[in-house]
């Protein structure tokens, strides 16, 4: 028989706040440990799941209660940890698992093969986030907003790519970056650009011309701008009032797409670097979830807002 090891509450605390559950463990309760690990590592991936199925206003909020949900856990769990090694002080046999070289194991298998894999999972085939550091998409994206991008495009269940959705795609020109422009145009279309006017298989997508702009109103000095349709509604799009026009025209082959920023004058996209590569495509943007910048601080009025 093992003889009596008291338990150290604060080393129980600080092996519950490295994996969740280790703490559980180290008190002789494995199986609570274990339990807790799973329970925590799937509860943002189970959460990101859920924010694809539920109405599309509800996304952000969704994600916000599982992490709010395993942060509290995994909270409680160490603390619940530290208690119960305070009872423990006096009397405690250890097992065959209160061993240092053991502890050190499950920390580094929890990791590796338990949380960062489900934590990838989610990031690679559910949701991401991404942040936007350039103002080629306003006025409805803005410097320094950070949005919930779907991953699954194309899949099975997952998001299908229409004019005037949000893509998140891998740039051309650089395929370490990361850009976010609007889609304009499907496989087979006939784009034509011709100064403000554009045109979609010979429809005006372009409509009235904007008056208000709301928060962004100051844009109005030295930009025009109007509303476009897509298959997803309508939207706004900027012209700077001394930018160059410029004409073109275009078929977009098969299995690519056509892409351009809502700020056009000050955008990088297909008619720069041509058509783009569907297979190029990793993400369709979806809600705003938080947005600051130097000169406006915290922007809380945009938490929340669709971008599809």
């Amino acid at each position: 028989m093992n003889a009596a090891k008291p338990r150290r509450p604060l080393i129980a605390l600080a092996a519950g706040f490295l994996l969740p559950g280790l703490g559980h463990v180290y008190n002789g309760e494995p199986a609570q440990g274990a339990a807790l690990l799973v329970s925590i590592a799937m509860l943002l991936p189970s959460a990101a799941w859920l924010a694809l199925h539920v109405p599309h206003p509800l996304l952000s909020l969704v994600v916000a209660i599982g992490a709010m949900a395993s942060l509290s856990i995994y909270v409680h769990s160490a603390v619940a940890a530290y208690r119960t090694a305070a009872r423990l002080r006096e009397g405690f046999s250890p097992g065959p698992w209160n061993q240092g070289y053991v502890y050190f194991v499950l920390f580094m298998l929890g990791h590796l093969l338990v949380l960062s894999p489900l934590a990838g999972y989610a990031k690679g085939h559910l949701l991401e986030t991404f942040k936007v550091p350039s103002a080629s998409m306003l006025p409805t994206i803005l410097p320094g907003d950070r949005f919930f991008a779907v991953i699954r495009v194309g899949h099975p269940g997952g998001v299908k790519i229409r004019r005037g959705a949000f893509a998140v795609f891998v740039y051309p020109n650089d395929r370490t970056t990361m850009y976010v422009k609007r889609i304009i145009g499907l496989p087979g279309d006939r784009i034509e650009i011709d100064g403000t006017s554009v045109k979609v298989n010979g429809m005006e997508i372009r409509h009235e011309e904007v008056h208000d702009l709301g928060d962004s109103q100051r844009l109005l000095a030295d930009h025009l701008a109007f509303r476009e349709s897509g298959d997803t509604g309508g939207y706004t799009v900027l012209w700077r009032k001394d930018g160059r026009r410029e004409q073109l025209a275009t078929v977009v082959p098969n299995g690519h797409v056509f892409v351009l920023g809502d700020n056009r004058d000050a955008a990088q996209d297909s008619r720069r670097f041509g058509t783009l590569p569907i297979a190029d495509v990793t993400a369709v943007a979806r809600q705003v979830w938080f947005s600051m910048s130097a000169e406006d601080g915290v922007r809380w009025r945009r938490t929340g807002i669709l971008l599809d």
